[in-house]
């Protein structure tokens, strides 16, 4: 055999031998694949999201989940897989719909919200439950101070035979049970808050009515700007008359301004006392109900104003907290005159 002859068999060997290890190599990274393969759909099919591929035409569903999902809607005569995207009612459940572009199509994403939403409601029931608890404990403490009062001056009635004494006790007893009915009509109304258009009055006159029943002096209340302007006389001297009253329990000769101005569709009252003010930390909960800094103060005039307020279509702002003096901005839909 040639020189030349040798050389090729030996080439042609090692091609052959190359060739043998390129197949072999690649019978592996196939078999990587195929396993690959195998775990990415594991991996899907135990997502608990579900998955759905479309390619033009086609859809492909990737994973139990999604089946199960597309399942539910088609029984329900939902397309989930068609959705564009956001949150679907299935039922009595609800699929939470994401879309994501792939190079050659789209992949929708289904989340069952069912459960999610399920832990949500008993979380806001719940804290309904708290609140009330709350409330309750609030409540009980506010009129359980007067009724032992009365129940200690009605004692002493009952033993004393000075007139005098016996009409000053009389006078206490009283005293403690308005003290009761003021807590219960301002529970009520809290819990029921009229809502009359009834009445239009200027703003001017509805803050004169509020001066009346607040026993704060007319002397020391300013009212500037477009006082008659009109507004729902009967809730306006509710809220008023509340703000008022707290200027008053907070100080006794309190001076207050109330300034009128129009926005738009919008009746914009600021009222502002010098009394010393409302702290910040506490200004976050402020129209919450019981929550009052004064000893004798029942925490629900602010609540009330701000559930009148918003059942009139307007609301309460506390512009200043941690300042001296507190600034209240009330806001309401002007009533046009007649």
């Amino acid at each position: 055999m040639s020189v030349d002859e040798l050389q090729l068999q030996r080439g042609f060997e090692q091609f052959v031998s190359a060739a043998k290890e390129l197949e072999s190599g690649y019978r592996e990274l196939k078999a990587r694949v195929a396993a690959f393969d195998e775990e990415r759909e594991s991996v899907f099919a135990a997502l608990p999201i579900g998955l759905v591929a479309q390619r033009g035409e086609v859809t492909r569903i990737c994973n139990r989940e999604g089946e199960r999902l597309c399942g539910l809607g088609r029984s329900v005569g939902v397309d989930l897989a068609a959705h564009p995207g956001g949150d679907v009612p299935v039922g009595d459940g609800l699929v939470r719909v994401r879309r994501v572009d792939l190079p050659d199509g789209e992949l929708a994403m289904l989340e069952d919200r069912s459960r999610v939403r399920e832990l949500e409601r008993e979380v806001d029931r719940l804290d309904r439950l708290a609140g009330l608890s709350e409330l309750a404990l609030g409540i009980a403490h506010e009129i359980k101070n007067p009724l032992n009062g009365v129940l200690g001056f009605a004692d002493m009635l009952e033993r004393c035979e000075d007139p005098d004494a016996a009409r000053r006790y009389a006078g206490r007893i009283v005293a403690g049970v308005r003290q009761v009915d003021h807590i219960v009509k301002s529970l009520l109304g809290f819990a029921r808050p009229e809502r009359s258009r009834t009445r239009a009055l200027p703003v001017a006159a509805i803050v004169a009515e509020a001066i009346a029943v607040s026993g704060i002096a007319p002397a020391n209340v300013d009212v500037s700007g477009q006082g008659e302007l009109r507004a729902d006389a009967d809730a306006l001297a509710r809220v008023f008359g509340n703000l008022l009253r707290n200027a008053v329990e907070a100080r006794a000769d309190a001076h207050v301004t109330v300034q009128v101005e129009r926005r738009g569709a919008w009746l914009e009252i600021t009222v502002a006392d010098d009394g010393p003010g409302i702290a910040a930390e506490l200004s976050a909960r402020a129209m919450e109900p019981l929550v009052s800094t004064k000893e004798r103060g029942t925490g629900l005039g602010l609540s009330l104003s701000s559930r009148v307020l918003a059942f009139l279509g307007g609301d309460l702002r506390l512009l200043n907290p941690g300042e001296p003096g507190a600034r209240f901005l009330v806001r309401v839909p002007v009533e046009e005159a007649p």
